[in-house]
């Protein structure tokens, strides 16, 4: 009798998101991409804009043309999601390349605190799928997440903002004036002490009644981690490439996993041919023709139009990388009808 309630007695259900190897290499250990963008500009003696077209090459470019092939690519989001699906691709150039041509530094700043945000954004959702996991997870958590990986992540920078050093290359973002204090600087870091503090306690109790799994505690961890450590390094524009070679490698994984698994996907979309299990390298190589087309735009802008190089970078890359956060804001926030098997 024992043995036959062995047999069906469902096994425990896994606290990983594919398995614990996928998770690992793709979403944890890959933090030490965090490393490679200091490292080749303080060994490899690479410019900061070097490493910036490293990155944006080898991993950030595909990671955000990725997105497209779930959205504008995939007929069933078109057709369901239509106003999404094409005023980002039509409005956010227009705006990038008139503060490009006119209000460079909002540009820049603009874009700096969206990728900040967004960068959590994704974390969260990969924290929100190992919670799922536990059985217990709740809307509200997502957003306990997301605002202690967002504090940690400014709370040195308000220093830096107060100080007037928040420099990305020649260009200091724009903070209010009326902000740049001690105080607030001093505030903002209780605050985030004090919201990590709460969840630590709240992530110890969930352990305790098994509501959270290592792995989700692991990830946060590592996430916290990076999160304070960033805005401490001297050079901005290499210290933020390296959260986001991290963040696109990630990405870059999910989405070949949810392309695969997701049945509101249409069966024959492009999108479907190209993440095939076991043919990586070629949805990767698709988007690193993508990746290359925009930096022949780029060359064709500074070296044939003779155009300014930095502005002419930021109108090519922004125009399509804040598109793929609009697109994405909205997948991570409403999901996909992802849910990993």
């Amino acid at each position: 009798m024992s043995a036959r309630a062995d047999v069906l007695t469902p096994p425990p259900a896994s606290p990983w998101i594919a398995n614990p190897r996928w998770d690992l290499i793709v979403l944890s250990l890959s933090a030490v991409l965090v490393a490679v963008p200091p490292l080749v500009h303080s060994f490899g003696k690479t410019t900061a804009g070097g490493v910036d077209l490293l990155i944006t090459l080898l991993v950030g470019g595909p990671h955000m043309y990725a997105t497209f092939l779930k959205t504008v690519f995939e007929p069933n989001f078109r057709r369901i999601h239509p106003a999404l699906t094409f005023a980002p691709v039509v409005v956010i150039p227009l705006i990038v390349i008139s503060g490009a041509l006119f209000a460079f530094q909002a540009l820049l700043t603009f874009f700096f605190t969206w990728a900040s945000i967004h960068v959590c954004d994704q974390a969260s959702y990969i924290a929100y799928l190992y919670r799922e996991k536990g059985g217990a997870a709740k809307p509200w958590q997502r957003g306990l997440d997301v605002a202690v990986i967002l504090t940690s992540l400014y709370s040195y920078a308000m220093y830096r903002h107060v100080a007037g050093t928040f420099r990305i290359g020649e260009t200091v973002l724009w903070f209010p004036s009326f902000l740049k204090h001690a105080w607030f600087a001093n505030g903002f870091a209780i605050v985030t002490a004090a919201l990590l503090a709460a969840w630590i306690v709240y992530t110890l109790n969930q352990l305790r009644r098994k509501e959270v799994g290592g792995p989700y505690v692991f990830f946060m961890a590592l996430t916290v981690g990076v999160a304070l450590f960033i805005p401490r390094m001297p050079e901005l524009s290499v210290s933020f490439q390296g959260f986001n070679a991290w963040h696109s490698f990630q990405y870059l994984g999910l989405t070949y996993l949810i392309l695969q698994q997701d049945n509101s996907i249409a069966k024959d979309s492009i999108a479907k041919k190209l993440a095939q299990p076991g043919k990586f390298f070629r949805y990767y190589g698709w988007n690193i023709l993508l990746t290359t087309g925009a930096t022949l735009v780029i060359v064709l802008l500074t070296l044939v139009l003779r155009l300014p190089a930095e502005p002419s970078y930021y109108a090519v890359v922004l125009s399509f990388l804040l598109v793929h956060y609009a697109h994405d804001h909205v997948l991570f926030a409403f999901g996909s009808g992802f849910r990993p098997k």
